[in-house]
């Protein structure tokens, strides 16, 4: 009976290793937004940060480059779909990725995210009412995300992360506590679906990071 079964037990059991790694929108609809941009000399995140606000987009993108600062280059004009730019700047060279978790589309310029998002938090709490620097300084002082941090030989830039303004008073209402989950997720979590983040990473002469709220409402 035990060998009869065994190629479903084992199908099931291959099923559930392969799951995705975020919970992905199967029929993303925020890459059916339109928008008109015009032609520019940019820094693919500075391109994409112009799709987003042309889009009213909420979301976030990563950036891994060689470069540091990230290379300027002349970005098309275009009419039509966000997914038709993005397509458009797959074309000239970009290795684009882009999915949708709920009402945030997220865009990597590598195969995958990169492994600080990836990262799983036991635990996270922040406030609603705090500004989302602090917040987002708060999730990478946690320490699964500062011992990444650190294997990675990650070094911060950036005038953001740790240095937080002071917030508004809050009640127990405005807490959010977010258990098991990953670095990306969480950063979705303290947007809110009101900001765009942009992480960043270079190796140039030394492997820096910066994460970044440069659209906010």
């Amino acid at each position: 009976m035990l060998s009869r079964l065994q190629p479903y037990v084992v199908g099931i059991v291959v099923a559930l290793l392969v799951r995705p790694v975020f919970a992905q929108d199967p029929s993303p609809t925020l890459v059916k937004k339109t928008v008109t941009i015009q032609a520019q000399t940019a820094s693919l995140s500075e391109y994409l940060l112009t799709v987003f606000r042309g889009a009213n987009i909420r979301g976030g993108i990563s950036v891994v480059s060689e470069h540091c600062p990230e290379a300027a280059e002349e970005m098309p004009e275009f009419s039509g779909e966000v997914e038709g730019v993005l397509k458009r700047l797959v074309s000239t060279g970009h290795p684009l990725q882009w999915f949708q978790i709920g009402d945030n589309l997220i865009v990597l310029n590598t195969p995958s995210p990169p492994p600080i998002l990836t990262v799983e938090v036991r635990e996270f709490r922040f406030s609603r009412k705090e500004p989302l620097t602090k917040s987002a300084s708060g999730l990478f002082d946690t320490p699964e995300v500062a011992a990444t941090v650190r294997d990675l030989g990650l070094v911060e830039y950036g005038p953001q992360l740790g240095f937080a303004a002071l917030h508004q008073p809050g009640t127990l209402a405005d807490i959010v506590v977010l258990r098991n989950t990953k670095v990306l997720d969480a950063l979705n979590g303290i947007g809110g679906g009101d900001a765009v983040w942009l992480y960043k990473e270079s190796k140039c002469q030394r492997n820096v990071f910066s994460l970044n709220w440069p659209i906010r409402r």
